[in-house]
């Protein structure tokens, strides 16, 4: 019998041609040394660049990664596509551009191995646009007003959690949802889940581009917070 998968690192990818190969070596270099049974669902999401054809090279030569290349929707969608594409026990989600070291993995496996249902990173130090930060903190603070949970970094895209935490969540996590990585870990806090936290590095990034800028990243906030403030409904009649 074939075993069954340990972890399931589910990475959106859009427009990363210059970074994607280094991505996936480091999921392979860092995650698939600790849990050998394990898997990588990269998610093309309608790149116009070459990162799809780069994704197919490489799974050819590592039947661990299995691309998924879908149009492009955003992230929220591309993550959750990914996840639905998921084997894993364990679900780890991670981003393409390469700005958290994937070294930190082994930490956060360690604390789900302790008994935690759960290991998210956290960002001492963000490498990122004043703008981006800031919204951090509001989000921080928003978590806090509206559902009464306290998140130190809700958004990492640095996130181990069994599987069972994820199908609970995802009746009330529409497709269409920006942001599902906070309404997950929303979700997981108000339910009891026991959460590890371990800081994590974070660092420039190199290659690809950021595809939510200025007033575009705005308005997505502002799209995102009604989102939230649905969730946050459908939290209360659930």
């Amino acid at each position: 019998m074939t075993p069954r998968t340990e972890v399931s690192v589910v990475m959106p990818a859009y427009n990363e041609e210059g970074g994607i190969a280094e991505a996936v070596r480091a999921v392979q270099e860092h995650v698939f040394t600790v849990v050998p049974n394990a898997e990588l669902v990269a998610v093309n999401d309608g790149s116009r660049d070459q990162t799809g054809a780069i994704l197919d090279d490489l799974a050819a030569k590592d039947s661990r990664v299995h691309p998924v290349h879908k149009q492009n929707g955003g992230h929220g969608p591309a993550l959750i596509t990914g996840v639905a594409a998921a084997r894993g026990k364990y679900i780890f989600l991670i981003d393409s551009d390469n700005q958290i070291p994937l070294e930190s993995f082994a930490d956060l496996w360690h604390q789900v191995q302790k008994g935690h249902d759960a290991a998210f990173g956290v960002r001492k130090a963000r490498n990122d646009a004043r703008l981006r930060r800031v919204l951090t903190r509001v989000i921080r603070v928003s978590l806090t007003m509206l559902f009464g949970v306290r998140l130190r970094d809700a958004n990492i895209p640095f996130k181990l959690f069994r599987r069972e935490l994820w199908n609970d969540a995802q009746r009330l996590i529409p497709s269409d949802t920006l942001a599902p990585s906070i309404f997950f870990a929303i979700h997981a806090r108000r339910r009891g889940a026991k959460i590890a936290f371990v800081d994590v590095q974070h660092r420039d990034r190199t290659t690809g581009e950021v595809s939510i800028k200025r007033w575009k990243l705005i308005k997505f906030c502002a799209r995102a917070l009604r989102q939230l403030l649905a969730f946050r409904t459908a939290l209360k009649a659930a």
